[in-house]
């Protein structure tokens, strides 16, 4: 399930970020619809919001299905390379901002989104293309279950 990490101290950059509840990708359980969900939407909307003939472009490409596929995987090492990570395939459950010298995947795509989207963050659900399950958990972290 999707939720809203606030990591002290904060990073001014990213108070907030969303992360996932069980790794996704390559040799991960992938057992969360919604958290394959959120990495799918992240890379497709950041691949659809570069410049002409960025590397990051292919992940446009990236079907938004919630079950993990070749593309998805093959898109997350192409975001990784792209930012100095080992491209392993993987985006591992955040428990902070970095993992050694290096930020999260997870924290990569946040990044990304925000600066992009800085208007609608965290309200990533408004974005175009939300898909509603992932609308749905987005909204319950933001607000809360009622």
């Amino acid at each position: 399930m999707v939720h809203i990490l606030a990591p002290k101290p904060a990073m001014s950059t990213l108070p907030v970020f969303y992360n996932i509840d069980a790794a996704v990708g390559r040799g991960a359980p992938n057992s969360s619809q919604s958290d394959v969900l959120l990495v799918q939407f992240f890379l497709s909307v950041i691949g659809k919001n570069v410049p002409p003939g960025s590397k990051l472009s292919s992940l446009a490409k990236v079907p938004v299905t919630g079950s993990i596929n070749p593309e998805t995987i093959s898109a997350i090492e192409v975001l990784q390379a792209a930012d100095g990570a080992t491209p392993d395939g993987r985006v591992s459950i955040a428990n902070g901002y970095k993992f050694g010298g290096t930020f999260y995947t997870i924290m990569i795509m946040n990044f990304n989104i925000k600066t992009k989207f800085f208007q609608q963050w965290p309200n990533i659900e408004e974005l175009p293309g939300c898909p509603a399950l992932l609308n749905m958990a987005c909204r319950r972290a933001l607000v809360g279950d009622r």
